[in-house]
């Protein structure tokens, strides 16, 4: 059942998902902070990230510099977004 699918397929269904549950996620956050108020029951449980960075990169050309910095924010909202995309990867196609 996987032995015919592409790794490829698994990072991107992985990382698509994983980006969909960040939003949902801060989308639940705006919401539930506009209607309750900060620092509720169920945004403590749900909604609290663990932020992991790594960067900031400086990429220094003679004309211009690029600076790169890459953060995930890992909650449990993220994880549900995780098992969800393991899930469609493994029972479809």
């Amino acid at each position: 059942m996987l032995y015919n699918k592409p790794i490829s397929h698994l990072i991107l269904i992985l990382f698509t998902t994983m980006i969909g549950a960040n939003i949902i996620g801060e989308m639940l956050r705006f919401i539930l902070m506009a209607l309750v108020g900060p620092d509720t029951i169920v945004e403590l449980a749900l909604l609290r990230y663990v932020e992991y960075s790594i960067g900031p990169h400086m990429f220094n050309l003679i004309i211009l510099s690029f600076s790169f910095e890459l953060s995930l924010k890992f909650n449990l909202i993220t994880m549900l977004g995780l098992f969800v995309g393991w899930y469609y990867f493994r029972h479809s196609y």
